[in-house]
């Protein structure tokens, strides 16, 4: 058996602790370092996961030369000082979506994984979805692509943490990041309207539309103005809808599958794709997206998730939008 991947991830949020619960079910990875600005949180996690190594100090992470790989789950704004020290470690690099909010950012970190030699993944895990991945695999079976509707509704009450980045940045990024994939045509022109309902630093409400070489056309639509859900068993309210010129492919997320039905909840659609367990293993998309960069790393298999150029390239898109938005606005 080949020897364990040590890992240590920055930034002991609840995402973090996402990854922690999920790097912990798998036998190859040695979770080796927690790292995050809060002592207190940084200790009381790694009591928590029997975390050998914590700190307050990334680069302290970044100085352990028995360290494979390093997972960056801070705000957008701490990403590039991270990874870009942790690449020029020698370590490989998973950083939690976006890669960063501007090119010059995500630039630097794409030209020092390239420098370095290493493995540099953005964190789009609907790659690894399997309902979107199937998706890209039947994309020839409907021919020349004409149309394409995203659609991505979330829990208002998680704005107060997400308005911090727009949304065509922080999840909408998702949707343009799968429409790059499928179309695999340059973007020519795109026209984007915002709305701000909830009065926070960000509009809530945001719709683009990508116009693409091909001939091709993408509406892209995303909010934050879904009622209030029960976190342990939330579900988007997210899909996508491919048209080419011999027929039709979807995917949507909070129809059909597992549902249940109690006296306290009424009816609750559970999620089972995205971060769903089966006997505490994960086998959703996310799980699936950090097993695939594990065997990556221990030259397992040929890496498949989106390039640090694609994540460029969809954030460029992304901040074209915002751009295009705030146009509109003015007149």
């Amino acid at each position: 058996m080949a020897a364990q991947v040590k890992i240590g991830i920055v930034g002991a949020g609840a995402f973090g602790q996402r990854y922690i619960e999920t790097l912990r079910s798998n036998y190859s990875v040695d979770l080796a370092w927690i790292c995050d600005r809060d002592a207190d949180l940084c200790r009381s996690i790694a009591s928590k996961y029997s975390i050998a190594g914590s700190s307050t100090d990334y680069r302290t992470v970044c100085s352990d030369p028995s360290l494979d790989a390093i997972v960056v789950v801070t705000p957008e704004s701490a990403h590039r000082e991270i990874a870009v020290a942790a690449l020029q470690a020698g370590k490989h690099v998973i950083v939690e979506k976006p890669l960063a909010t501007n090119e010059e950012d995500a630039r630097a970190m794409a030209d020092a994984a390239r420098r370095a030699e290493k493995l540099l993944m953005p964190a789009f895990l609907l790659r690894f979805d399997y309902r979107y991945g199937r998706l890209h695999e039947q994309i020839g079976r409907v021919g020349k692509i004409h149309n394409i509707y995203a659609y991505r509704n979330f829990d208002r009450n998680l704005f107060d943490l997400y308005s911090r980045t727009h949304s065509f940045v922080e999840n909408a990024i998702h949707d343009i990041d799968l429409i790059l994939w499928y179309v695999q045509s340059p973007v020519k022109r795109v026209h984007a309207f915002c709305r701000n309902n909830l009065g926070k630093s960000n509009p809530d409400v945001n719709w683009g539309i990508l116009e693409f070489e091909s001939g091709a056309m993408a509406v892209i639509q995303s909010s934050w103005l879904y009622p209030p859900q029960k976190h342990e068993s939330l579900q988007w309210n997210a899909g996508m809808q491919v048209m080419g010129e011999r027929g039709v492919l979807e995917v949507s997320s909070d129809q059909g599958g597992f549902r249940a039905n109690t006296e306290n909840d009424g009816i609750l659609l559970l999620d089972q794709t995205g971060w769903s367990e089966i006997n505490g293993e994960p086998r959703g998309a996310f799980g699936a997206m950090l097993r695939h960069y594990i065997a990556c790393i221990r030259n397992e298999a040929q890496y498949r998730g989106a390039t640090a150029e694609e994540a460029i390239e969809s954030m460029r898109i992304a901040n074209w939008l915002i751009e295009t938005s705030r146009i509109a606005e003015r007149s």
